[in-house]
């Protein structure tokens, strides 16, 4: 019974921090697209981090796609683990890039 909510949980996350990145853009403006690219290490990481979820995203969809013209047993679990997956590392990044757009002297 607890398991479909603990399952809710990364996107949950996902969606809350992606609305906080949302917000401090909004806020800051110009401000917080200086402070995210002010950190140039941090940032080439989470954007590269970033191709590589979404490629493994573009993967499931072809997955999906293949799966509706020549059905394969067990494709939609594998499908639903790697979306939930790429989740979670989506969490990781939202969550990243939030506290850098936001000035130092605020918490998120």
């Amino acid at each position: 019974m607890y398991v479909k909510w603990i399952v809710m949980i990364p996107p949950i996350l996902s969606l809350y921090f992606s609305a906080r990145i949302l917000m401090n853009n909004l806020r800051y403006d110009e401000a917080a697209l200086g402070m995210l690219f002010s950190n140039m290490d941090e940032t080439a990481i989470l954007i590269s981090v970033f191709a590589v979820s979404m490629i493994i995203f573009s993967a499931t969809r072809v997955m999906d796609l293949i799966d509706l013209f020549w059905p394969i047993p067990g494709n939609d679990e594998i499908i639903a683990a790697m979306i939930w997956l790429i989740d979670i590392v989506l969490v990781y990044i939202f969550y990243r890039v939030a506290t850098v757009t936001v000035p130092a002297e605020r918490n998120i």
